[in-house]
Parts: structure tokens; sequence; C-alpha cells
């Protein structure tokens, strides 16, 4: 299995972010999505309805890991440290600056942040547990876009890219 830091350099770190908003979604990916239109769509997308549905399915991996990798589970905390680390001392500089050029709201940064966080955990857990929403919704960031909400009940429905 590759190190959390060799996942972030060939997963994370060489993404063209945001480069095809706008443009036509052309990825396969796990679950029916639609696309939204514009930045104005996507940021009203970003919303704590979206966030608790992403916090809900994160919650899935660490109740898994609880109740059947519990020792593996104990390095939770390291292991967010050293994923928070990189994503700070790299990626999210580009992020949070792509934001603020393009006045963007807070929550485009915040929810981006999140789902890497997140993808990077599933990443480091996969000896354990299956990776799933997160590492497709890293599909979406590679392709140059933004999953931005889902709509419909899960795990039917669609996600919202832009």
């Amino acid at each position: 299995m590759k190190t959390l830091k060799e996942f972030y350099a060939e997963q994370i770190a060489e993404i063209a972010w945001f480069s095809k908003c706008g443009e036509g979604a052309d990825f396969t990916l796990h679950y029916e999505y639609s696309c939204l239109n514009n930045w104005r769509e996507a940021e009203k997308s970003l919303n704590s309805r979206w966030d608790n549905f992403k916090l809900e399915i994160r919650n899935g991996l660490t109740v898994a890991l609880h109740k059947e990798h519990l020792e593996a589970y104990r390095q939770w905390n390291s292991i967010t440290l050293e994923a928070k680390k990189l994503l700070k001392n790299g990626v999210l500089n580009d992020i949070s600056l792509y934001a603020k050029n393009n006045h963007l709201n807070e929550s485009v940064y915040e929810s981006v942040e999140w789902d890497l966080l997140a993808a990077m955990m599933e990443h480091a857990y996969s000896p354990y547990i299956m990776p799933g929403f997160y590492t497709r919704l890293l599909n979406v960031y590679q392709s140059g876009h933004i999953p931005c909400g889902w709509k419909g009940k899960w795990p039917e429905g669609q996600l919202l890219v832009f």
C-alpha cells in the first residue's frame, strides 16, 4: 500500500483545480450525476445539507473502524494530523488563492478541504475498509470539476457537479 505522502503526491498534488468547471463533465463515476451551470449554483449547493450528508458518510468509516478494527482506529488522530499537514503545506494554498482571486464563498474551500482529508483517510484505512464515497469524489476533482451536493435520497439520487 502506498504511504499517505505517496497517495497525496500521486492522487492530489497534481490536480488541475477547477479547470473544467462550467464545461460538460466527462468522467466515469459510480453515481449518477448532474452538472450545475455556474459558480453561483455551486456555492448555493455547498451548504449545511451537503456538509451533513458528507459527515454521515464519513461517520460510517469511523463507526466501522471502531467496531471492527479498533487498534487501527486508535491511529485516527495521528493519521489525520499527517494528512492535514500535507494538505495545508500543499494544494490547500492553491485552492485558497483560487477562491480568493475568483471571489468565491469560503464554503468552496471548506468543502474541498473536507473532501480531500476524508479521501486521504479512506486511503489510510483501505487495508481495513474498502475506499468509497470520498475516493469517488476525488475522481471528480481529478477531472477538473467540484462535487457540490446530492439530489435525492442516498444512495439513489444524483451527485451535483460543477
